[in-house]
């Protein structure tokens, strides 16, 4: 029977061989990352790209290069896979994930990737005008989402409001909005915020917003092994996000959910996914299922609650990615909060204001037994110190 691309077969096992470790960003995840692989004597090299990453402070870096732009990032990744076993590489966030992509026949040959060995499955994942048809193709429930390429399209949608507009791919639309979505009440506003998406050179989709989904957004966060197996799951809700209601978490709880789980996997197995994979969902409460919104084919930021003490998926991909047997699969139960302090100061601010937060339910994530910094670790304190200039070059 043929392997599939990139399976590996029993003889490439048995000469499996430790390799050095790049981490591509340097924030929440690729810190927890580093850290996991570092804490445990893998040589770890850091590739920033955006200045004040906290994450380029921590002790378990061997190497940290310093990139303004993508020529710069592809040097230092050359240098850094240029010697010795090809390396281990996690792009940490959309925009290193899509320079991945752009040059993956490059970078596949000199890396390692958590990526499946055809780009085109990413990338029919990433982009949410694509997503729906994958979904349906595994029988996923997606919200109902139509291509927002014209006003007249527009002004004869089916859909009803309040409406969603989203963009196609990549993480520039919030940076340019300050928002992940544009939301809106009518079709007047609707193409009134189409028209200035379209003007800041943005492809975007209009979806239906599932009612109250804002409080019921789940995730599943997965490691699909070279040979197709899920090495490890974990599934569970925002409990707080910022910007409040369509932002990325500042609290995350994981908790088991078979059905997300159930779901995200056939989604990512039936797509023919390989490596890290998060799928959200919003739970509908009109008729109890989970609808997909989005597939992000990398790590989420809250990745370092499955990144610890608890679940050291990092370990899980890097064996694999080394070409060792594969673990028997790991599905994570335990309930344990995630939580970034600073971020989550703001929101609850801004919740609080809006009389949708008051004192004991911002402490309760806090008074957990199981919690997970996002940041801050009693071994590697220095990545916690760079915060505050973090934060004040993202309000600037």
């Amino acid at each position: 029977m043929l392997s599939e691309p990139g399976a590996r077969s029993p003889a490439a096992a048995d000469i499996a061989e430790d390799r050095p470790a790049v981490v591509l960003g340097l924030l929440w995840a690729g810190l927890s990352f580093a850290r996991s692989l570092g804490r445990t004597g893998v040589p770890v090299t850091g590739i920033s790209m955006h200045p004040h990453e906290f994450g380029i402070r921590s002790r378990y870096l061997t190497d940290v290069v310093r990139a303004d732009g993508d020529a710069a990032a592809l040097a230092g990744l050359r240098r850094a896979a240029a010697d010795g076993p090809k390396p281990v590489l996690l792009p940490e966030r959309d925009d290193h994930v899509e320079l991945v992509l752009r040059h993956w026949d490059e970078l596949a040959a000199l890396y390692e990737v958590p990526l499946p060995p055809d780009p085109g499955i990413a990338h029919r994942l990433r982009r949410k005008e694509s997503l729906p048809a994958e979904a349906a193709r595994a029988g996923v429930a997606a919200p109902a989402t139509v291509t927002a390429d014209s006003e007249r399209t527009l002004l004869s949608l089916e859909l009803r409001p309040p409406y969603l507009l989203k963009p196609v791919e990549g993480q520039a639309f919030a940076g340019s909005f300050g928002q992940k979505v544009l939301v809106a009440e009518d079709t007047e506003s609707l193409v009134a915020v189409w028209r200035e998406a379209h003007a800041r050179g943005f492809g975007t989709v209009v979806q239906e917003l599932v009612p109250d989904a804002h409080e019921h957004i789940w995730s599943l966060f997965a490691y699909i092994s070279r040979g197709g197996r899920p090495l490890a799951t974990v599934t569970g809700r925002k409990v707080r996000q910022g910007p409040v209601r369509f932002g990325t978490s500042a609290v995350f709880e994981t908790r088991p959910q078979p059905r997300v789980r159930e779901l995200g996997v056939r989604l990512l197995e039936t797509a023919g996914y390989r490596g890290f994979g998060h799928v959200e969902f919003a739970h509908d409460a009109r008729d109890g299922d989970f609808k997909v919104l989005e597939v992000n084919t990398r790590v989420p930021m809250w990745a370092g609650v499955a990144m610890s003490r608890f679940l050291d998926t990092a370990r899980i991909a890097y064996d694999d990615l080394c070409g060792r047997p594969e673990p028997e699969p790991r599905h994570f139960d335990d309930e344990v909060s995630w939580s970034f302090l600073a971020k989550d100061v703001w929101v609850s601010v801004g919740m609080a204001r809006r009389r949708e937060l008051g004192p004991r339910a911002f402490l309760r994530p806090y008074l957990r037994r199981k919690k997970a910094r996002a940041v801050l670790a009693a071994d590697d304190p220095l990545p916690a110190l760079a915060v505050p200039a973090y934060l004040s070059s993202k309000l600037g």
